[in-house]
């Protein structure tokens, strides 16, 4: 078995092993009764219902990233090491760990709290509100991820090669698309994958390499690879992506309308707006996510069929 085969048997099996603990925990929290001593702790700390659920989800989101941080450790950085992937030491690790484990609280809290807000006011369509609130919110952060979150862990300067840059000037006029410049960001700091973009629109509109990328791969290879992203862009992939994200979130949001109910009955849970269900949503979204994962999968892979097809023309 060659080393790219090996790498992903042992990624799959992570994969695995953090798909049956992530199930195991919003199992075993909800049925042992935690969820709801976690809501009444949370209740008791607060009169205000949105800070009482603020404090409970401090506490699951606690006890979830301290369960799911064997799985992550494994896969982040044990098993990148092994396959001499990584550039990172354990304190290096451990301070990205930190960035992102804030960043990422700090988003499903706002995510969270606004979605209680839309079930407990908006009566017999809260899913409806819920999906559509759910669906801008994603648009907005796909297009600002790159502009304000990226520069969070990786600097950004502009590319000092300035063959290269022309040939990438050059090959965005063949795909009519106007770009402001081309910058190269540190990923060797942390790996030694590879990886380039085109972020931003309008005016704003950038491509970002991998410095790994810019020193380890020839011009050709480089330009190529930026045919295969300029194509994905003039297509709109992206936007098609987006759409059929936002289909099948809607679809979620209506099947969670109709589940839950019965569900926090069973729990013996006062619905949809109970904190105490919060796993049970947890859960019903994870299993979702699997069943329409290759229905998802299939639909990006013709459009990264027809992304390299035009790349090679």
């Amino acid at each position: 078995m060659n080393k790219q085969k090996a790498y992903w048997r042992y990624r799959l099996t992570l994969i695995a092993a953090s798909i049956i603990v992530s199930i195991v925990f919003l199992v075993a929290i909800q049925l042992t009764g935690i969820s709801v001593y976690l809501r009444s702790l949370a209740v008791s700390s607060s009169g205000n219902f949105y800070i009482s659920l603020l404090v409970y989800l401090l506490l699951f989101g606690v006890a979830y990233y301290l369960v799911m941080l064997p799985v992550n450790f494994c896969e982040s950085f044990v098993l990148e090491h092994k396959f001499s992937l990584s550039n990172q030491g354990i304190g290096s690790w451990a301070r990205e760990e930190a960035k992102k484990g804030v960043l990422s609280g700090v988003i499903t809290l706002f995510l969270i709290e606004i979605f209680y807000v839309i079930a407990r006011n908006s009566g017999g369509l809260w899913w409806l509100f819920a999906a559509v609130f759910w669906v801008i919110f994603s648009i907005l952060f796909a297009r600002l991820f790159p502009i304000l979150i990226l520069p969070i862990f990786y600097k950004y300067t502009t590319l000092r090669d300035d063959e290269l840059r022309d040939r990438i000037f050059r090959l965005s006029e063949k795909f009519k698309i106007k770009i402001m410049d081309v910058f190269e960001i540190d990923f060797s700091k942390n790996t030694k994958k590879s990886n380039a973009a085109i972020i931003g629109w309008g005016d704003a509109r950038r491509i970002i390499l991998a410095d790994n990328l810019v020193n380890e791969f020839t011009k050709e290879e480089i330009e190529a690879v930026m045919a295969h992203e300029m194509a994905h862009y003039k297509f709109g992939h992206i936007w098609k992506l987006l759409a059929f994200s936002a289909a099948g979130t809607i679809l979620f949001f209506y099947i969670l309308n109709l589940i839950m109910p019965f569900m926090a009955a069973v729990l013996g849970l006062s619905g949809m707006s109970d904190p105490a269900a919060l796993p049970v949503f947890y859960l019903l979204f994870f299993l979702y996510g699997l069943i329409a994962m290759p229905v998802q999968n299939a639909f990006s892979r013709n459009l990264e069929n027809e992304a390299d097809r035009e790349a090679l023309r």
